[in-house]
């Protein structure tokens, strides 16, 4: 099994169709029966202000989160966002304490934020980009 930590620079190009190759990996990587997207709880509420922003019908976020289990963002994960010593956005702080609260020694960290994505690896978390 495969273990995915879904970033939101992914899930919102996913939505609004801003990336196929996003898109298509997102579908093949539900789609499988061996593989599992995970998330934290900010990934609703941030999908959720982005298509509020954009006009968009709010149930359009559930093509996302119906598929991708969540991870609550709790005093645990805050605290862990605090203790992340290099320099990293609030939201992307709490993404990334989220992955590691998941206490999976393979999960892979799903980004197209540059430096989420070096943080992520200083981390110790491989990184995969599926937006080209």
């Amino acid at each position: 099994m495969t273990d995915y930590y879904l970033d939101t620079s992914v899930a919102i190009r996913v939505i609004l169709g801003h990336s196929v190759d996003a898109a298509a990996w997102f579908d093949e990587t539900t789609a499988s029966l061996s593989d599992r997207v995970i998330s934290s709880r900010l990934l609703r509420t941030e999908i959720t202000r982005v298509l509020r922003r954009e006009g968009l019908p709010v149930s359009d976020r559930d093509q996302i989160i119906d598929y991708v289990h969540m991870v609550p963002v709790d005093h645990a994960v805050l605290n862990e966002a605090e203790a992340i010593i290099s320099h990293i956005r609030t939201l992307d702080a709490i993404h990334l304490a989220s992955a590691l609260r998941c206490g999976l020694d393979d999960l892979i960290v799903v980004t197209h934020d540059k430096n989420m994505a070096q943080v992520a690896d200083h981390l110790g978390f491989p990184v995969h980009d599926p937006v080209r």
